[in-house]
């Protein structure tokens, strides 16, 4: 190469190697700027997701809670419910209980006056 390089009368294969050599220099420059720019933005990136990993994991916590704060809402109304259930319930023994021994004590009066019908008639 250096032989022909020797002889070569024509200055454009300088300039083209001037060039080439300029424009390898950019471009490794270049290189060098898309490769720190690609690690800017792999940081950026990985603090985005870890903000992201942290108003997701915030965002369980409070629905954690208001779950929880909902079912104690939940289990003390229907504590509530079967407690007045239980009342009704009570209230509709207590009067059926009545009921049975009023209807008991018609039947005790109605046999008594039968009885002292048919005494009276034989």
């Amino acid at each position: 190469m250096e032989a022909a390089k020797a002889t070569w009368t024509d200055s454009r294969l300088d300039d083209l190697k001037g060039s080439v050599a300029v424009l390898d220099g950019k471009v490794t420059r270049l290189d060098k700027k898309v490769d720190e720019g690609f690690a800017r933005l792999d940081g950026k990136i990985d603090e985005g997701l870890a903000r992201l990993d942290g108003k997701v994991d915030g965002g369980f916590a409070r629905l954690d809670g208001k779950f929880d704060e909902g079912f104690a809402r939940l289990d003390g109304k229907i504590d509530a419910g079967i407690g007045r259930l239980d009342d009704r319930i009570d209230k509709l023994h207590h009067s059926m209980v009545a009921a049975f021994v009023a209807l008991i004590s018609i039947i005790t009066v109605l046999l008594a006056a039968l009885v002292g019908i048919v005494a009276t008639h034989i």
